[in-house]
């Protein structure tokens, strides 16, 4: 009877308790700090297996250090600077759960701020070429290096990020902006919860009429209106590429200069609708060198200009209607701001309307995609901050895609047209374009003792396509045009464990109905593998047959081009090598313009060794022996022979960085 009596005495482990102390800075934890629970009774040896500590819902049990009375528990990582949860549980044998303790705590950096985070990949290169054959270039010894950087401080109400990258070459003929060290890219941001002001390279503004939505660099700075549901932008940035340190933020030239400012409102009439207002206005100049009759007098020509646009974006039925309109307007100084003749204005628009409706109810539902889209830009339209939209030209696309099952299918159908303005000295040209595919992907593993199961798992695509390029009307002053081109491409695939292997198989043919240029067709047949000879031998082989024919002759060019690659890891993470092969044949000796026949070979090997593998804040290093060899025999004159060779050493560090670490 004593040992039952004892039992019912001991405390129960549902009346254990525990309390976690107090972190040793005031209120907050900091990454690295060791998490200690108290409890009121010592715990039995018994309940121990069955005791869970759980950081995040991860079960952190296995790192934890027991004492009678208390555990402590070290992070094997920093935590991260946010609100984290700890829940200590028991799990008993007969699927009881109780919770033994829950709390949650906050983890900072410091107590201004919640994170300071730095984190860096930087490698440098060299290369010493040991051998050559016939090689007149390049250099012997070259060297480079370049390196990205990231940083970020937040405190309780503001954020600051910054990026960098960096670039190194001994050669500074070989670098990005002509120097041997220069920061190519640089990004400083600070922001609140409702605003937000960047410098450096930045987008400044979304693709449109008006913007090409690449990245530029200036400064931008964005306030968030929530009442309203809008925000306000204001920009001002270069209207040319800056990449080095030496252009700062990219505004010190009045003449490439673009300043200006966008104002986006959101409306939601419904919870089903969301409608999106948004108006941009930018003005500035970008300057250019164009050569006069002689090379040696450019003239530099300053272009001035503005632009505006105005956009409604509408989201509707549960967002599967989507309907986008767009209107602009520029005026642009083609000639220059000094050479006489004043800004010329024009228009642009457009608009796209897409639905992607509910699948359909049957077993295997139906997913449809329906879309039209037009654009219209005038002759004369062009914006300082999208030169490259083409102008002149109207265009008008319908596209379908859909999808079931394993099936899948798109096709769209084009027109364009340029000199919207029907000008009589120019040559109005329509172009019609139509393409369709369709494609069939099994995504389960064929049935045991088909054909299937020895050839692999299927994937197959067909394309069409078609184009007419004519003129409408053209002025005696141009040759007319008239040109059809219409292609067939096939492509099968097969996937197994070990290997995989493809065909494709295509024709392209060629029609001037001017006879301006021969009639041809293009032929072209490929066939792929890919082995695993095992886990460290890896094995690639191509074919490729292309023959061009001409059909008013029969003359014919053919081309066939042999591939054979192969993958080894000699020791893994250690030593591994690599070889390609590529054979070349070229016969065209029928050819009506340009007899050929020749046969050229490329050849290339690489060993690669890791001396060191690369860690947090620990450089690794690695040695790469190569080789390349080019030959090339011409069959029909005999002349024209090439035969090169050289050897290279790379020598190769690599330095990831991360503060604080996160390493043990």
């Amino acid at each position: 009877m004593l040992i039952p009596l004892m039992a019912l005495a001991s405390p129960q482990v549902g009346q254990l308790s525990a309390t976690l102390d107090k972190p040793e800075t005031q209120g907050f934890y900091r990454p690295k700090d060791a998490l200690k629970l108290d409890f009121s009774d010592a715990v039995a040896p018994e309940w121990k297996p069955f005791i869970r500590l759980e950081l995040d819902s991860i079960d952190v049990t296995e790192m934890v250090t027991w004492k009678s009375l208390s555990l402590r528990y070290q992070p094997v990582r920093a935590m991260s600077a946010e609100e984290h949860e700890l829940r200590l549980m028991y799990y008993g044998e007969d699927g009881s759960v109780e919770e033994l303790g829950y709390w949650t705590f906050q983890v900072r950096q410091t107590a201004a701020f919640k994170a300071i985070t730095v984190e860096g990949n930087s490698e440098l290169t060299a290369n010493q070429r040991l051998a050559e054959h016939n090689m007149a270039g390049p250099e012997a010894f070259n060297a480079s290096g370049f390196s990205q950087w990231y940083s970020e401080l937040e405190a309780d109400h503001l954020r600051i990020e910054g990026h960098a990258d960096l670039e190194y070459v001994n050669r500074a003929s070989q670098g990005t902006t002509g120097r041997h060290l220069d920061m190519t890219r640089m990004t400083l941001l600070a922001e609140t919860e409702t605003a937000r002001v960047a410098a450096g390279d930045q987008q400044m503004g979304d693709t449109s009429l008006i913007m090409d939505g690449y990245q530029q660099r200036g400064m931008a700075g964005d306030v968030s209106l929530d009442d309203l549901q809008s925000d306000m932008r204001l920009f001002s940035m270069s209207s040319t590429r800056n990449l080095g340190l030496r252009d700062g933020i990219g505004l010190d030239d009045d003449d490439n200069r673009i300043t200006g400012g966008r104002w986006q409102t959101r409306w939601e009439p419904g919870d089903s609708t969301e409608i999106q207002f948004s108006s941009t206005y930018l003005s500035g100049r970008v300057s250019s060198t164009s050569a006069s009759k002689w090379s040696a007098n450019p003239v530099n020509r300053v272009h001035d200009g503005d632009a505006w646009n105005a956009v409604m974006d509408g989201f509707f039925l549960d967002r599967s209607l989507r309907m986008r309109f767009e209107h602009a307007t520029s005026r642009y100084d083609f000639d220059g701001r000094d050479f006489g003749f004043e800004a010329v204005e024009d228009n642009a628009w457009s608009g796209l309307i897409t639905l992607d409706p509910e699948p359909s109810e049957a077993e295997t539902p139906i997913h449809w995609s329906f879309g039209a889209e037009a654009q219209k830009v005038g002759a004369f339209y062009r914006s300082l901050a999208h030169r490259a939209l083409p102008n002149d030209l109207y265009m008008r696309r319908l596209f379908v895609s859909g999808e079931r099952d394993k099936w899948f299918w798109d096709t769209s159908f084009t027109v364009e047209e340029d000199n919207v303005d029907s000008n009589a000295s120019y040559p109005t040209t329509e172009t019609r374009r139509w393409n369709a595919q369709l494609g069939y992907s099994d995504y389960e593993e064929p049935e045991p003792g088909s054909i299937l199961a020895y050839l692999g798992q299927p994937s197959y695509t067909l394309s069409l396509d078609r184009s007419r390029r004519k003129d409408l009307s053209t002025p005696s002053s141009y040759f007319p045009e008239d040109l059809t081109t219409e292609g067939v491409q096939f492509g099968a695939s097969f996937q197994k464990e070990r290997w995989n292997w493809s065909v494709d198989a295509g024709m392209e043919r060629l029609t001037d109905h001017t006879g301006w240029q021969p009639d041809t067709d293009l032929q072209h047949l490929g066939w792929q593998l890919g082995l695993e000879l095992s886990d460290s031998y890896y094995l690639t082989a191509g074919v490729q047959d292309t023959r061009t024919r001409y059909r008013a002759g029969g003359e014919s060019t053919d081309q066939q081009l042999y591939s054979l690659g192969a993958t080894a890891e000699l020791i893994p993470d250690r030593l591994s090598a690599r070889l390609d092969i590529t054979l070349d044949h070229y016969n065209a000796e029928d050819d009506p313009y340009f007899a050929q026949r020749q046969v050229s070979r490329y050849a290339s090997g690489q060993l690669n060794w890791t001396l060191r593998k690369a860690d947090t804040n620990r450089p690794g290093l690695e040695l790469t022996l190569s080789y390349s060899g080019n030959q090339l025999r011409d069959r029909l004159s005999g002349t024209d022979t090439l035969n090169e060779d050289q050897i290279w050493l790379k020598v190769q560090t690599t330095l990831p960085n991360l503060y604080p670490s996160t390493r043990p």
